[in-house]
């Protein structure tokens, strides 16, 4: 009876919340900037703060040698410790990522309160006024970032990426990231998807693919989204109308050569018609000629793409996994300078399966 008693004592004792963190105690940020390069690095955090009956979102700035000393001393500047257990999103300017990215992501992969689902982005131009703009919303600033990336997704406009997968890609060199890139409007003081930037290895490249390319390269990463569409200029009857169509579906075939080191990569693309300004889609010959069409025009954007991929030794694609993968004796440990030898030979073949309810 007597050892019961203090078996029931102990269970009470551990039922307690002893690593218990109170957000009263903590400033809770969700989103970081981060300007400058190893010493001489800016850092802002944003969080929340409640004056007067009202959610105000704070925005600290301090400078530092490294990210870590540049935490430690905005500590030394508010009233509670920062708290990065809800970070949302980081932003990074153009120039910073010029120089290797983990060196900035590195702090957040050592911490295990950090999430592993942080939103990435580059920004064009110093971070801050994109860190500004978030001082006056309802929501967390992180949260806002968070879904502008996200909505971009859906559209196939930016990978699916997060801290996680960045992490595990940037130290692998079989395959590069792109990640989101976004560009200030000044006239209306807001954030706006610019496309990806392109990496080779852990470093910006400075090239920047717009948003079409950037949808045309997840094509062929074959990761179209919920939503990705196409739109071209059709020739009819001496006008120009507007094609829009959506990918439903898309099929891929890379077959290797490596005595020639060619690789033919056959894609089929099923799509849907979403905008086509014209009552004569439902005659063969025209729906034919648009999908014809529709399939030259996708045929010279891949190759576009594929060109400008080659030209920053940026394996997006993952062309280097696969090799790896299937063809070792081929993949080669510099693989970003065999990347860019490659001969790519994409052919793409465009079925339209839906034309709309109309007829």
């Amino acid at each position: 009876m007597y050892r019961k008693g203090i078996l029931v004592l102990v269970v009470v004792l551990l039922a307690g919340c002893w690593d218990e963190r109170l957000y009263k105690n903590s400033s809770v940020v969700t989103l970081v900037g981060v300007n400058g390069t190893i010493g001489d690095y800016t850092g802002y955090y944003a969080y929340p703060k409640t004056t007067a009956n009202q959610n105000e979102i704070m925005i600290i700035e301090s400078t530092g040698l490294s990210p870590r000393d540049v935490r430690n001393k905005t500590n030394l500047k508010i009233e509670q410790t920062l708290d990065l257990s809800e970070l949302s999103a980081i932003l990074v300017s153009n120039d910073t990522v010029k120089a290797p990215l983990y060196d900035i992501l590195d702090i957040y992969f050592r911490d295990p309160q950090n999430p592993i689902t942080i939103k990435i982005a580059i920004t064009e131009g110093e971070v801050k006024p994109y860190m500004e703009i978030t001082k006056n919303l309802a929501d967390s600033a992180g949260g806002y970032y968070q879904r502008f990336i996200e909505s971009s997704e859906e559209n196939t406009i930016y990978p699916k990426l997060d801290l996680q997968t960045v992490g595990s890609m940037l130290f692998d060199n079989a395959i590069d990231i792109a990640l989101p890139y976004i560009k200030m409007n000044e006239e209306e003081n807001r954030a706006e998807a610019a496309g990806v930037a392109l990496f080779s290895g852990q470093t910006f490249t400075g090239k920047v693919l717009d948003p079409k390319q950037s949808l045309i390269m997840l094509l062929l990463m074959k990761q179209a989204s919920k939503q990705a569409r196409l739109t071209y200029m059709f020739h009819l009857d001496g006008n120009e109308i507007p094609v829009t169509s959506e990918v439903i579906h898309v099929k891929r075939k890379w077959t290797v050569n490596e005595q020639l080191k060619t690789i033919k990569m056959d894609y089929t693309i099923e799509i849907e018609v979403d905008e086509f300004s014209h009552d004569k889609l439902y005659k063969d010959y025209i729906l034919e000629d648009v999908q014809t069409m529709i399939q030259n025009k996708v045929q010279a954007d891949f190759e576009e793409v594929l060109k400008i991929l080659q030209e920053q030794k940026s394996d997006t694609l993952g062309i280097g996994r696969h090799i790896r993968s299937y063809h070792p004796k081929m993949f080669k440990e510099d693989w970003h300078e065999q990347f860019a030898t490659l001969s790519l030979e994409p052919k793409v073949k465009v079925k339209v399966i839906r034309t709309g309810v109309l007829r």
